[in-house]
């Protein structure tokens, strides 16, 4: 653990590791300038107080965020940006990222005097934007900015590639309301939806109503007038229709008529609705056939076989398919049989698997897997998998783009240092093909044997994937062809081709896109290939197309290809041919009769360190750490106050809590803190609370916990170990002279350690419960300062996920036990057991509290609790319920499930079944209100009856009310 860098500005406070100073300084040159453009641009004020950044390196992919919680703060995971992401064409990812988090910063602390008075109080998430913005508000309107603050052709505006997740949609007719795209549908990948259809309609509404109607909403959201909301209630104006004088529901239908006529697809009329894109017909290239559907990661192919990662499945998959070199009536007799055999199941896997190269000469698979290292870092590596032997290895990690790598400017000298991404390399040629980016392009590259780097000869043509070369065992190495991946300006996905042929290269394009377009190409043989297209909500349909009909159009273009020869030049020669600063350049000279010189770039994309005056301080370990919020907070019968504060770099956390218990009227309090570092986290706290267990009516305890945890491969599983302590004291009656007085009827204390493993991970479909297994183990002894009161203590778990059987049915069960005596279990509590005696303990449970049970008070050496569920139907509704005023409501889905509970245990002296059945509606909902709609309040209602009603009170019946949120 050390220290970061701190870096003062004149509005900002810049923190860094020791590996990103050059960034951090950089950082500094033009972070001033870019806020005063930023509130320019806006329309918006600058803020007096100071703004905390951090750059982080702890992650491979490029992201960030800025938050309100606990206090203001913006994080910068820096890292270079993905050519096959949305964000491919942030060409200086430090810039992009920071311009795009400063803009929710910005936005998101617009606040009128009543909400700064209150943000005083409470701490800076009491923002009226939190609940008066959709998200599709909040992000769109970072995304137009990135857009559209400088015209560099950077952000996902500008990347029909980015933009064609929202075009896929339109093409099947999909109409999503506002509510859908910021968050009430949650579907695997929907996290896309509030940027794309978000930046789409802050784009619709400057073009529409100007500018200024971007400010106009976010000044009225900062007034926090909560009743009127942004789409208003039945009888209330949201601030949409205050600004723009037009129903929301008409607006937003609007909007989706300027995204079709915006695409470059045929638009086709459907009464009763907004004209909708089809696909023509013609679009469809012939001799595709579906070989599987789902949720499909990684696509590979070689010698005959589809390799493929099936992410519901958590498995990497193969499909055999029939010799497709044989002649024409062969192929006919197939097609009549079938092409492909069901998926055969290789090993598991998860959706860290990028990329699957089918090593023919060797027998294997080389797989680009995502690893984790022993700090909990996600390290981009090469694995092994033998075909024959049914093994599986690592090979070496893999080096990773510098961030920056992009930047024009670092290809303007004669040295040409340039990152191929996705590297694929010809055994025969040992010539290395990839993709490179330069600027916002992104363009298939090779390695030359002697290390020189050469790029296509074509324009930017928004190119997101290069398979891996494929050669037929009777061609020469001058000969090989890729399969490519593109997407035309407000079109989709369309395969191309790059082919070698004696040494001469064609690039070929088919003239239109199919329906759901063409992802993941990659050759089976000279005649076949197999790409995903998407199906929607997540899924893709994997399919083999047969060009052997129109593969000679490579060479002479016809119906279905265009095509031409091209070369292979330097990175510095394609910028001055193609780039977009040469274009604007060469236009500008045109028109002038002075040759003018070459602009240099700008401050901010410059890679030389900062000669601003930024104040170097001293270095930190826990930035921010006393900067806190201020939350009520309510956990059952507890109401209070929590104090939460965690530094910018998430090592250090504490929290306080004040507050009382209705259900016994006593107060509540605690304060906890939390270190971490990497791997390992270290946990203290301290408690006082009034009990509702007799003959216990208060314990007060302190407690601390050391616990190491580490991803295995496939990263959904886990092992994670810990040994935990805690003391306290127990009043066996609540003294009358209140909290501060503490006087223990006597002391008891536990130590333990505990050994788990864990595979469980979310199904991707609905209603998204987890499947696999968790194991869990743990010894504790405890004892109190009662005389020979305590003992030793096993216990362990099997709990089975939701959706592990079946798809829908998930069981569970615990034990624990003392083998030497001194503790006894209950099903809802736990004691310390002496000669008959009992004292209660200051240690948790290990199983579920069985609530039908509760009132049985026998206590017994050994216990044994199980359970198993089933899901009966799931409903997806969502379906909004409209107020008179604002907010709405959103019911998401409906679940039913029932199942039955039984626990084992000594009763005088004998072994008892105490069991019960139960039904249980959980019910999925959202509040429409700003952020509050990507949070799922889920409602649960249980019957339960117990079938030994005498061991129950004699109640059989219970009925049960639970409310949680998470997102």
């Amino acid at each position: 653990m050390e220290p970061v860098l701190h870096l003062r500005t004149g509005s900002f406070d810049i923190y860094a590791p020791q590996s990103l100073e050059a960034e951090a300084n950089r950082l500094a040159s033009f972070a001033d300038k870019t806020y005063g453009e930023l509130c320019e641009f806006l329309g918006l004020g600058l803020r007096t107080e100071r703004i905390p950044v951090l750059l982080s390196d702890i992650q491979y992919s490029l992201n960030g965020f800025s938050t309100l919680f606990p206090s203001n703060r913006i994080v910068l995971l820096l890292a270079s940006a993905d050519p096959r992401s949305q964000l491919a064409t942030l060409e200086d990812e430090l810039y992009s990222v920071f311009l795009h988090e400063l803009v929710h910063y910005i936005t998101l602390n617009e606040r009128s005097l009543a909400w700064r008075v209150l943000a005083w109080f409470g701490g800076d998430w009491v923002s009226p934007e939190i609940y008066m913005m959709p998200q599709a508000m909040v992000e769109g309107t970072a995304v137009w900015v990135e857009s559209r603050l400088k015209e560099d052709g950077s952000g996902r505006l500008n990347d029909p590639a980015a933009l064609e997740f929202v075009r896929l949609e339109r093409a099947r007719g999909k109409d999503r309301s506002l509510w859908d795209v910021s968050g009430l549908e949650d579907f695997y990948g929907a996290g896309s939806l509030p940027y794309l259809y978000g930046g789409l309609f802050v784009e619709y509404l400057s073009e529409r109503f100007g500018s200024s109607i971007v400010r106009r909403l976010w000044q009225s959201s900062g007034r926090g007038i909560i009743y009127r909301g942004f789409d208003g209630g039945i009888i209330t104006k949201g601030i949409l229709e205050r600004e723009t004088g037009v129903k929301p529901k008409k607006l937003w239908q609007d909007f989706l008529a300027w995204v079709d006529e915006g695409s470059d697809l045929e638009v086709q009329e459907e009464q009763g609705g907004v004209d909708r894109i089809g696909i023509n017909d013609a679009a469809d290239i012939p001799g595709e056939k579906e070989l599987f559907s789902g949720f499909i990661g990684a696509l590979g192919a070689g010698d005959g076989k589809v390799y493929f990662v099936d992410l519901e499945r958590r498995g990497m998959y193969q499909i055999s398919v029939v010799d497709l070199q044989k002649d024409y009536e062969r192929q006919s007799e197939f097609e009549e049989e079938g092409i492909a055999r069901n998926p055969e199941r290789l090993f598991a896997t998860d959706q860290m698997l990028r990329n699957i190269y089918c090593n023919v000469r060797f027998g294997r698979l080389e797989l680009d897997w995502t690893r984790i290292n022993s700090q909990n870092q996600a390290i981009p590596a090469r694995y092994i998998y033998d075909l024959s032997e049914h093994k599986l290895s690592y090979e070496k990690d893999l080096p990773q783009a510098k961030i920056g790598e992009a930047l024009l400017e670092t290809h303007s000298s004669s040295k040409e240092e340039i990152f191929i991404y996705d590297s694929w390399q010809d055994p025969l040629t040992s010539i290395e093909y990839g993709l490179v980016r330069l600027g916002t392009a992104v363009l298939p590259a090779r390695s030359l044997a002697n290390g020189q780097i050469e790029v296509a000869d074509i324009p930017d043509s928004t190119i997101r994937w290069l398979s891996q070369g494929f050669r037929e065992n009777s061609e020469q190495s001058d000969s090989i062809r890729f399969a490519l991946s593109l997407v035309p300006d407000n079109g989709l996905s369309r395969l191309a081709i790059l082919e070698q042929n004696n040494g001469l290269w064609r690039f070929a394009i088919t003239r239109k896109s199919p329906a759901g377009g063409v992802h993941m190409p990659v050759f089976i043989d000279a005649s076949h290939l197999v790409y995903r297209a998407s199906i929607g909500n997540g899924q893709s349909r994997l399919l083999l197309l047969d060009i052997s009909n129109f593969r000679d159009e490579i060479e002479t273009p016809d119906q279905y290809f265009d095509s031409e020869s091209i070369g292979w030049i330097s990175p510095t020669a394609w910028i001055e041919s193609y780039s977009r600063e040469t274009r604007k350049l060469s236009a500008h000279l045109e028109g002038s009769e002075e040759v003018q010189p070459e602009p240099g770039l700008s401050s901010e994309l410059s890679l030389e360190p900062s000669k601003a005056k930024a104040a170097q301080k001293r270095s930190t370990l826990f930035p921010a750490i006393f900067e806190t919020s201020r939350i009520p907070y309510a956990d059952g019968t507890v109401l209070g106050i929590d104090f939460i504060a965690t530094d910018l770099t998430e090592r250090l956390s504490w929290s306080a809590f004040a507050g009382w218990d209705f259900l016994i009227a006593k107060p509540a309090t605690s304060i906890a803190f939390q270190l971490g570092a990497g791997a390992w986290s270290f946990e203290l706290s301290a408690w006082d609370q009034g009990v509702f267990a007799f003959p216990v009516a208060r314990i007060s305890a302190f407690e601390g916990a050391l616990h190491w945890g580490h991803a295995l491969m496939p990263t959904f599983r886990s092992i994670s170990t810990e040994i935990h302590a805690r003391y306290g004291g127990v009043q066996k009656k609540y003294s009358e002279q209140g909290l501060f007085y503490l006087v223990p009827d006597y002391c008891a204390w536990v130590a333990g350690a505990g050994v788990d493993f864990d595979s469980l991970s979310s199904s991707y479909k609905p209603p998204y419960n987890p499947s696999g297994i968790s194991l869990k183990s743990g010894i504790e002894y405890e004892g109190a300062n009662s005389s020979n009161f305590g003992g030793l203590s096993i216990s362990g778990s099997i709990y089975l996920g939701e959706s592990t059987i079946a798809d829908r049915i998930g069981a569970s069960i615990y034990g624990a036990w003392t083998p030497t005596g001194g503790v006894a279990f209950s099903p809802a509590a736990r004691y310390l057991e002496y000669a008959g005696s009992y004292e209660f303990s200051v240690a948790d449970i290990p199983y579920p509290a069985y609530k039908e049970y509760e009132a049985c008070s026998e206590l017994s050496s050994w216990y044994l609790y199980g359970e198993i569920k089933a899901r009966l139907f799931s409903l997806e509704l969502n379906w909004i319920m409209s107020h008179l005023v604002a907010p709405s409501f959103a019911l998401r889905r409906i679940s039913m499930s029932s199942g039955l509970r039984g626990a084992g245990l000594e009763i005088d002296n004998a072994p008892c079944l105490l069991s019960s059945a139960f039904l249980q509606a959980d019910f999925d909902c959202a509040l429409l209100s700003g952020l509050a709609a990507v949070t799922h309040m889920h409602l649960t209602l249980e019957a339960a009856w117990a079938f030994q009603a005498d061991k129950a009170s004699g109640q059989p019946f219970k009925f049960s009310v639970g409310l949680a949120a998470g997102l």
